[in-house]
């Protein structure tokens, strides 16, 4: 073969590659306008399920795994919903787009409330002057004192007790001419004016009648409240209050509870009470009375706790803080950093696979510390945007700047 005819033959045969290299070329450019079978150009792919996915190429849809089906020039394909918002991967990853479930779980909530520590008013006892008389000396004379049973408050110098305890003397040195009832009503008006057993009968041993009568404590407890009239010097008339007597070996928690926070509350729920006396040591006990009544102006309720104070440690009128795990039954939880509140309505942006994500209207029930009670809008299972639903959002509110319409 001459040299010159083949050299032709070789130039001819790499045009026509490059002409098929450049046509290969120009189809896999223009990838959309690509001739389909009966003529007419291919614009994009899309997902028959997920039309919101789309691509230049055939492939499948990569949430539910179908082909994709082309689009011709003059068709519109298959039309998504306006409300959806679409990221494309780069997007999505830029964004930081994380997702949590929707699910079925015991809502939780920690309460915590701040209250005080106040005495055990049913312990409450008022020593009262039995008889009227002036205050010759007084043994209490300030509040915080702790007293023992049958230790003296005051003593009084009382014209009664002197008539009373010379009525009784007489009688007892008369013998006979007094009948056994009338010298035991004599003796059960010196225990009426105050005197106590062993002092009625040490009198009927000194035949000495005395003006002095001493006011004894009850029991056991501290003062909490002292009359300014008790003083001495100072004249009680018969009846009135002298001290006030308190039992601190049981102590009162006792906090307003709001209005909202009631329905998590009931008699007989555990609380644990933190008082700054005990050093942050958490006493544990279950709550014994609520009131009924709410206040007017603040819309609370009056809580109480009794706490054992055997240790006396806990301090009368002291603050102190306290927590309430509360689990209710099964109910549907979304979690609360997935709603939104931007329109008249909550908000949650529901994952629809792809990187889109629909706005869903969402009615709440109660709030717990990480979820919140689903009454309507979401089904258990689907999945809500957790982080990035704000950007979202705001792309929503840019492409649809008109309200969206509740459900």
């Amino acid at each position: 073969m001459p040299a010159k005819k083949f050299v032709l033959l070789v130039l001819l045969a790499a045009g026509a590659a490059g002409a098929g290299w450049f046509a290969a070329v120009q189809t896999g450019r223009a990838g959309l306008a690509a001739p389909a079978a009966d003529g007419r150009k291919i614009k994009y792919y899309q997902s028959a399920m997920h039309p919101w996915i789309k691509s230049d190429q055939p492939g499948k849809c990569p949430i539910c795994g179908m082909d994709l089906v082309p689009v011709h020039e003059g068709e519109a394909g298959l039309m998504t919903d306006e409300k959806l918002v679409v990221l494309s991967p780069a997007r999505a990853t830029v964004v930081g787009v994380q997702t949590g479930e929707v699910r079925r779980a015991p809502l939780t909530r920690t309460l915590r409330v701040a209250g005080m520590i106040d005495d055990d008013q049913t312990q409450h006892r008022y020593i009262s002057a039995r008889v009227a008389g002036r205050v010759e000396h007084l043994h209490v004379h300030t509040t915080g004192v702790a007293i023992a049973a049958g230790a003296p408050f005051a003593t009084l110098y009382s014209p009664d007790v002197l008539g009373a305890e010379r009525l009784y003397v007489e009688r007892l040195k008369a013998g006979p001419a007094f009948t056994a009832s009338e010298l035991a009503s004599a003796r059960e008006r010196l225990l009426q004016l105050g005197l106590t057993v062993d002092e009625v009968a040490n009198l009927g041993q000194t035949l000495q009648p005395d003006a002095l009568v001493t006011v004894r404590a009850p029991f056991a407890g501290t003062v909490i409240a002292v009359n300014d009239a008790a003083h001495e010097g100072g004249y009680l008339k018969e009846g009135d209050l002298i001290f006030t007597l308190a039992d601190f070996s049981s102590m009162w928690f006792v906090f307003d509870a709001y209005e909202a926070d009631l329905p998590w509350l009931r008699i007989g729920q555990k609380i644990a009470v933190m008082a700054g006396s005990r050093h942050d040591e958490t006493v544990v006990a279950p709550i014994t009375f609520m009131d009924p009544n709410l206040d007017e102006a603040t819309h609370t309720a009056h809580v109480r706790v009794v706490l054992d104070n055997a240790d006396g440690k806990l301090l009368h009128r002291e603050t102190a803080h306290a927590q309430v795990q509360i689990d209710s039954p099964p109910v549907l939880l979304v979690p609360r950093s997935a709603v939104l509140f931007t329109s008249a309505q909550p908000v949650a942006y529901v994952d629809q696979g792809g990187h889109a994500y629909e706005p869903r209207a969402v009615r709440l029930g109660r709030a717990g510390d990480d979820d919140y009670e689903v009454l309507g809008g979401l089904a258990e299972g689907e999945h809500v945007v957790t982080q990035g639903a704000l950007l979202l959002d705001a792309q929503a509110q840019l492409s649809h700047p008109e309200p969206r319409p509740a459900k």
